[in-house]
């Protein structure tokens, strides 16, 4: 069944005019891409009589803060997502006119992670409209940039990507940050761990020439070759046998080969590039260190391993102390609507790896399946989406213990 957005729920009519405001990733493009979904939603935020200011990040791209003050205003939650969604070419639905069919609505970035932001700023509406503060300030921090550098989050926290955070992040947002719920879609599971990603170029030289001349020359295809044996034959194995509990193994794969110039001319040049997979624990930069002393070592002379152009870290699990104390205090707010409060682990990275690095401890939480990101056919149920709204108005207006506040301090 096929119905009207103008039918639907507050819930996916707000998803609705999300979708309909495009925010594709302008990659390297000096465009300010995520800026009118920014405004959209401060000026949502300010209806709800909540603060919301925009900060621009780069070219005009400018992330979104809107602030809920909280029976407490000493400590606050962080509802993290980011404004971005990927490319919408070879799409099989209209990306940016939502429609519901059998009851999933679809659009470019309706699970990711548009989904996360609308459940985030119904619940914001929910708890506003019922004239009760939330238990904590609420922060809302939409940002930029997720889908390819990061910027947005590491602008956020007041670091530029890669770097760590002096101090505690918390001070960013004028109280100290009990926890963060970064919005992704999760299928309404609770995320403790996530892998990070190193990804860097392997290049191997020799000195060119005529095709039909190749003996006693080097062939940086030949050499790539055998690289990739080496990673395949001898690195691979030993990271799958270095499994994490939550996430699995680290992996290494290679995704992109280029070289040669001419049907007849030896290359002079063969590159690689790999995306190798961390899990917590390992630092990115360290990987590297190794891989390149690995490769260096064993093709002396032949190949170049180059410095990372793509660095972020793994989120591990926090089982002790604020960190378990947040992740306990989100699994009882998943139990409150029937589901499973056990923490999982994904492959794939988030915002939230920094934003725990900055001292925030963070989860990973939304509507929708990371199966169904990116895709030509992109969609969440709204069944989930309002759930996951649910799951969160009840952990805003809980205590730390799970008991609703209200009273006097």
């Amino acid at each position: 069944m096929q119905h009207s957005i103008l039918q639907c729920s507050t819930d996916e009519a707000l998803l609705a005019e999300l979708i309909a405001i495009p925010s594709v990733n302008p990659r390297e493009q000096a465009l300010p891409a995520e800026t009118p979904l920014a405004e959209f939603v401060a000026a949502y935020c300010r209806r709800l009589g909540m603060t919301a200011r925009l900060d621009e990040v780069a070219d005009g791209r400018c992330n979104v803060v809107a602030t809920m003050p909280g029976r407490r205003t000493d400590e606050c939650v962080l509802l993290e997502t980011h404004l971005d969604t990927v490319e919408t070419e070879g799409m099989t639905v209209d990306p940016f006119t939502a429609r519901i069919h059998d009851g999933r609505l679809y659009g470019r970035g309706a699970c990711d992670a548009k989904g996360s932001l609308a459940a985030f700023l119904s619940a914001l509406a929910r708890i506003a409209a019922s004239g009760r503060p939330p238990e904590r300030t609420v922060v809302l921090a939409g940002a930029v940039d997720e889908e390819h550098r990061y910027r947005g989050v590491t602008h956020l926290l007041g670091t530029e990507p890669g770097a760590e955070v002096a101090g505690d992040g918390s001070a960013q947002f004028g109280a100290r940050c009990v926890g963060a719920v970064v919005g992704e879609p999760t299928g309404l599971a609770l995320v403790v761990a996530h892998k990070g990603v190193m990804r860097c170029r392997i290049v191997a030289t020799g000195p060119g020439g005529h095709s039909s001349l190749p003996e006693g020359r080097v062939n940086p295809v030949e050499t790539i070759a055998e690289v990739v044996r080496h990673l395949r034959d001898e690195i691979a194995p030993r990271l799958s046998a270095r499994q994490h509990p939550l996430v699995g193994a680290p992996t290494l794969v290679v995704t992109q080969i280029s070289g040669g110039s001419g049907p007849n001319v030896l290359p002079e040049r063969c590159e690689i590039t790999i995306d190798r997979r961390t899990v917590g624990g390992e630092e990115p930069l360290q990987v590297w260190q190794e891989l390149k002393d690995e490769l260096e070592s064993r093709f002396t002379g032949l190949v170049e391993v180059a410095p990372p152009h793509v660095v972020d870290y793994a989120l591990p699990a926090q089982n002790e102390g604020a960190g378990a104390a947040f992740t306990a205090e989100f699994g009882r707010a998943l139990t409150a609507h029937g589901l499973d409060p056990v923490g999982t682990g994904v492959g794939h990275g988030t915002d939230a790896s920094k934003i725990c690095r900055a001292g925030i401890p963070s989860v990973v939480f939304g509507p929708g399946s990371m199966t169904e990101a990116h895709t030509p056919g992109e969609f969440v149920e709204p069944a989930q989406l309002a759930t996951a709204t649910e799951v969160l108005v009840t952990l805003l207006t809980s205590g730390p213990d799970g008991t609703t506040g209200g009273g006097d301090d």
